[in-house]
């Protein structure tokens, strides 16, 4: 029997690549955790993304700090040498990976560690490192937070409509066409929201979808992100995707004419909304403002300090006209 033990802690990303990357070379699932760990359901949650039943899996609950107990629990386990063990230490404390390390190192066993933003996989024992292959989709990535979400990826008017109102923008060097600047005038509901600027939310999510060729699973717009047993969304995104296993989330908004009497105070608001809201979403979320704002009218001065905020606050970029007008999108 091929058994994987994976050593849970905060972090799930790493145990449930590991899972996925080698379905169909284990026959058994074995989760290593504390009792602070299962007071968080961190279990629950990675068993929930990877869709299984608890009862086709065995638990070990150890004292993350206590070498001697973390040994006695393993030796009531009853792991035999016939068996061949797979053995994740990249989650858990330094003291559950160093008992597991002493207690298996001699029967026959591999030793894994996934290094979190590399989709890497590490085989300690024959040095060698692979590229890991499987990826994460979206509700797998929140999952794994404990949260769930709601999207509407539908469009209130055809698709490629986003792609020519991107074009009249542009051709208007990217100041406000009329049919934006007075949609509130236009005779239908959906056309009013839409020429408002949830055009520019369509826009944003198509060409992220077609530039980095994701699949539905992988991205959605308008997004309510909610904790468990929740019925109140604790924050909204205007475009979220995971590529290469990593979560971005997008706040898009066409101008920075907002509530306040200057430009600089809106777009700062914005940076901060996202920044809390990534922060809520697990470790190295990717945030962005796009934004079709004439920021070349700041003077250098003040959009000098616009990015050095975003820069604070672990904003990855804003995303101006100067990156949209360009065939592929990087980011």
């Amino acid at each position: 029997m091929r058994i994987l033990i994976s050593l849970l802690s905060d972090y799930l990303q790493p145990n449930f690549l590991l899972i996925k990357e080698l379905e169909g070379q284990y026959d058994q699932l074995v989760f290593m955790t504390t009792a602070a760990m299962e007071k968080k359901k961190k279990r629950h949650y990675l068993l929930s993304a990877l869709g299984i039943d608890a009862a086709q899996s065995r638990c070990i609950v150890v004292v993350e700090d206590n070498y001697e107990y973390i040994i006695n629990e393993l030796n009531k386990q009853a792991f035999g040498n016939d068996d061949e063990y797979i053995l994740n230490i990249t989650g858990g404390t330094k003291v559950m990976s160093i008992a597991l390390y002493e207690f298996f190192k001699d029967k026959k066993s591999s030793f894994y560690y996934v290094p979190i933003g590399k989709n890497e996989i590490m085989d300690l024992r024959a040095h060698t490192i692979r590229t890991l292959s499987y990826r994460l989709n979206l509700k797998e990535y929140l999952t794994l937070n404990s949260l769930h979400f709601e999207c509407d990826n539908g469009f209130l008017l055809p698709p490629e409509t986003a792609y020519a109102t991107f074009e009249q923008f542009r051709k208007k060097r990217f100041y406000i066409p009329s049919k934006c600047k007075n949609a509130q005038a236009l005779p239908m509901p959906e056309e009013r929201r839409y020429y408002a600027g949830a055009w520019f939310e369509d826009y944003v999510y198509l060409r992220i979808k077609n530039d980095f060729n994701l699949h539905d699973g992988e991205i959605a717009k308008s997004v309510k992100i909610y904790r468990e047993s929740s019925t109140t969304n604790d924050n909204e995104i205007d475009v979220a995707y995971v590529k290469d296993n990593m979560l971005s989330i997008i706040e898009c908004k066409v101008s920075m004419i907002g509530n306040h009497s200057h430009p600089k105070d809106t777009v700062e608001e914005y940076l901060y909304k996202i920044a809390a809201v990534a922060k809520d979403l697990g470790m190295r979320v990717n945030s962005y403002l796009f934004t079709l704002h004439k920021m070349e009218t700041f003077n250098e001065l003040t959009l000098d300090n616009i990015h050095k905020r975003a820069s604070i606050l672990g904003i990855k970029q804003i995303v101006t006209s100067d990156a949209l007008v360009k065939d592929r999108l990087k980011l």
